[in-house]
């Protein structure tokens, strides 16, 4: 009995331990701060955020589908709307989720036409510069298209990382969605690239998960929110697929009706969050200092 005992106390010692050093590697973060309500007429279905590198304190969001082929320039300090940027020549099918990332020398919005609407998915990626300047009307030009093929009927997370390399993760019921690389050669492509794998996001929710993902600007750190969680991984060695295969930690999430988006500030500080209808609520998770406060690991 004291033998049972004492291997017993043993893996309940290596367990607890195992969970630290997790939690060691993972920041803290606040609960969630109310930035502010973002009064655009226009804005009611939100779905996906990103931290623009080129200008301090503003995240981009869109509509989405049946919202038209416009982003808005949010100032994440006010919520304040500082710029509606139609896209030209684009089609907002059902637009699911927007990054922000490198494309060659510049800086690109990426936007994921992936959902599933009317029977079908569009299955395409836009990719437009960052402007110059912000005014609150502006027309952006497509710098590169890419279209692509699998198995998933949609995707509602697009991340990129430091590389200007796209992921997607397709939704599935339980959040154990599909990750997936977009090639490089998709770009410009007339042919559509087949992105189908067999890798699976190692979570469970009681949802079609997960809704968004973003990837931190240095290429460190990753979140991914389903309908009524966080999720985080630390990326390694700048391989986020197989730092996707390890277990998450889950952060701070403050609900606010269904949730679509979520985003890394740019300085990597904080994250934020905004839901869908009128007038939505903008949080904010701001990294708190030491310690690993009450993030949780979240097993396979």
């Amino acid at each position: 009995m004291a033998a049972v005992f004492l291997c017993l106390l043993l893996s309940l010692t290596a367990t607890l331990a195992v969970r630290r050093q997790a939690n060691l590697e993972v920041p803290a973060f606040s609960a969630g701060k109310l930035v502010a309500n973002v009064h655009e007429p226009q804005l009611t279905d939100a779905s996906g955020l990103a931290a623009s590198q080129k200008f301090k304190d503003v995240i981009y969001t869109h509509n989405d589908g049946a919202g038209g082929p416009y982003i808005y320039a949010i100032n994440a300090t006010t919520g304040e709307v500082i710029s509606t940027m139609d896209i030209a020549m684009a089609t907002n099918h059902d637009w699911e989720d927007i990054a922000v990332g490198p494309c060659g020398e510049n800086s690109c919005i990426y936007i994921a036409d992936s959902g599933y609407r009317s029977g079908s998915s569009a299955n395409t990626i836009y990719r437009v510069q960052e402007p110059d300047t912000l005014s609150p009307s502006l027309t952006l030009a497509i710098d590169s298209t890419a279209t692509y093929t699998w198995s998933e009927d949609e995707s509602q997370t697009l991340m990129v990382d430091p590389n200007g390399e796209v992921y997607l993760i397709g939704v599935i019921y339980s959040g154990r969605g599909m990750v997936s690389h977009l090639p490089a050669s998709a770009w410009g492509s007339s042919t559509p690239a087949n992105i189908e794998t067999t890798q699976f996001l190692p979570i469970h929710t009681h949802h079609h998960d997960p809704v968004s993902g973003d990837i931190s600007r240095d290429g460190t750190e990753l979140l991914i929110k389903s309908k009524s969680n966080i999720f985080y991984w630390k990326i390694e060695n700048g391989d986020v697929l197989t730092s996707l295969t390890k277990p998450p930690v889950e952060v701070p999430y403050h609900p606010t009706g269904l949730g679509e988006a979520i985003c890394w500030s740019a300085d990597g500080q904080s994250y934020y969050t905004l839901p869908e209808g009128h007038h939505p609520a903008l949080y904010v998770y701001s990294r708190l200092g030491g310690g690993h406060g009450s993030s949780s690991v979240i097993g396979k």
